[in-house]
């Protein structure tokens, strides 16, 4: 059984490794796409370990990638031209991936390509519509790059190289399902993720009016090549 917590804080990277995990079978192989240095956020390795294991084989991209946790097969490539040949993959992982994209489309065709027939695509990526990642589109247009890294280190203390530009091109439920489509794959499925806790400690009760306004800050969904 896939060793999740259940705990609140873990939900969001829980629930992308379940839907992950629907998708893992002993012959399984499988290309985590833009892949960092973990799977899922820390705290979480033995739901890591265990996907991992589950898969048949395992490969990372990423355009510059030197080591991983659990990934033993690390390849550096961009997403828009994938160095894979024709149905490479069963399964295709983007875990905050599409934000950065100012091409989704080009993506997932690009995706659609390397994915075997039947294969599927997981991705997990923020909602625009959240008052904190919308803040963030606009602070993105109005504020200096390094001003607005500072922010974003502020609420979820990653590294300044952990922390990449933001494009939000497939980041609503109606654009991302539109891109996945017109990449070329089939909608399975599609949800919000709520939002658990406020950003900042510093600004918790007006966060907490807002989170009941805009509850949700994650889209997670599935889509799969045609058979």
């Amino acid at each position: 059984m896939i060793p999740v917590t259940g705990e609140k804080w873990a939900v969001h990277a829980e629930a992308y490794a379940t839907l992950i995990a629907e998708h893992l079978r002993p012959e399984t192989r499988w290309l985590d796409a833009g892949t960092g240095t973990r799977i899922l956020e820390e705290d979480l390795d033995a739901l890591e370990n265990w996907l991992v294991e589950h898969s048949g084989m395992t490969v990372g991209m990423d355009v510059c990638v030197s080591h991983h946790r659990n990934i033993r097969t690390l390849v550096a490539g961009s997403i828009y031209e994938l160095p894979f040949a024709d149905g490479s993959f069963d399964l295709v992982t983007c875990n905050m991936v599409m934000e950065h994209l100012g091409e989704p489309v080009k993506a997932v065709t690009e995706i659609a390509r390397v994915l075997a027939r039947g294969g599927a695509l997981v991705v997990n990526t923020p909602n625009l519509w959240n008052y904190g990642v919308f803040t963030n589109a606009i602070l993105t247009k109005v504020m200096p790059e390094k001003i607005r890294l500072r922010l974003v280190r502020a609420s979820d203390s990653r590294e300044p190289e952990d922390i990449f530009p933001v494009r939000y091109c497939a980041n609503t439920l109606r654009q991302l399902s539109s891109v996945l489509t017109v990449g070329g794959l089939r909608l399975q499925r599609a949800s919000i993720l709520p939002q658990q806790r406020p950003f900042l400690s510093a600004s918790a009760p007006l966060e907490k009016l807002l989170m009941k306004l805009t509850p949700g800050v994650r889209l997670l969904a599935s889509a799969r090549k045609e058979a």
